[in-house]
């Protein structure tokens, strides 16, 4: 089952990369716990929505590339790395999140997102 939660959340960032919200959407549980580290945590698919249509508004130009999947079973840790210029102020971001994701029967039923991949690690029961 572990490859195929990987694949779930491969298909969800491709997805995301391409523009395509509700693709990206496609493998989430409806009450998805969301919890990125630039805001606090959310409930639901509707607000990982409305998150996610904010954090696209704040960007001039905004690229996201999935560059490593973690398979940790019942989680997945993805590697990603932002590349963007911020809408208004025009501030350069180059850097990488490590996202901790949970399936259960498939979907992603939480969404925890760290600075460090050290944290990620810990967080999906893994060590470097």
């Amino acid at each position: 089952m572990s490859q195929e939660n990987v694949e779930v959340v491969r298909q969800s960032l491709e997805a995301y990369r391409r523009g395509d919200l509700e693709g990206a959407l496609a493998g989430v549980h409806p009450q998805i716990v969301w919890n990125p580290f630039e805001e606090g945590e959310m409930r639901g698919v509707d607000a990982v929505r409305a998150h996610l249509a904010r954090w696209e508004n704040e960007w001039e130009e905004l690229e996201t590339t999935p560059e490593e999947f973690i398979d940790a079973g019942d989680h997945v840790i993805a590697v990603v790395h932002f590349r963007g210029r911020g809408r208004g102020s025009g501030v350069e971001v180059d850097a990488r999140s490590y996202a901790v994701y949970t399936l259960r029967d498939g979907r992603t039923i939480s969404m925890h997102e760290f600075i460090e991949r050290t944290e990620a690690l810990a967080a999906a029961g893994l060590s470097e």
